[in-house]
């Protein structure tokens, strides 16, 4: 599938939004085997994952709910963002537990998202003794450890062949 320069600009935004809140693998636009998901951005922390889904039209992001990944289990990523150029997508649109990023020039500002960059992993709560998450938990998902295998594993091939991620 051919996508649009301003599809392409905005993805390159994405891996850019990731990288800054600490995620240290971050691909675009991979195919992953023996997965139908092909995520826009996907990055890696050490304990969690995030999907940045790019939309550059309405009709696109309506499209993209009816796909069986982006249910609260399942897919790629715990943490999951739609990206698109501002007031494409209003929060009200967005599915349970999905964050919301707008393109403002070469910006991308945090619509909706969990408060602060603590960015913790899928687990039970931690003891009371520890510091509060807030309302990250809201914010995760239960994805497909199959599907997540698959896109670290179309990142490491990319990267035995020398090409960018």
């Amino acid at each position: 599938m051919t996508t649009s320069d301003e599809h392409h600009r905005l993805t390159k935004q994405g891996a850019s939004w990731l990288r800054k809140n600490g995620f240290g693998v971050v691909a675009t636009e991979l195919t992953c085997f023996g997965s139908r998901e092909q995520p826009d951005v996907v990055g890696f922390r050490s304990d969690c994952s995030a999907l940045v889904e790019v939309k550059v039209s309405r009709a696109d992001f309506l499209a993209d709910q009816k796909k069986p990944e982006r249910s609260t289990s399942g897919g790629i990523g715990i943490y999951r963002f739609y990206l698109c150029p501002e007031g494409l997508i209003r929060p009200e649109d967005l599915p349970a537990k999905w964050g919301l990023l707008y393109a403002k020039g070469r910006s991308v500002v945090a619509v909706v998202k969990p408060q602060g960059n603590l960015w913790p992993p899928l687990e039970k709560q931690p003891p009371a003794a520890e510091a509060p998450i807030g309302d990250w938990r809201e914010f995760q998902h239960v994805p497909d450890a199959r599907a997540e295998r698959s896109a670290l594993y179309s990142i490491a091939r990319r990267l035995a062949a020398g090409a960018a991620i």
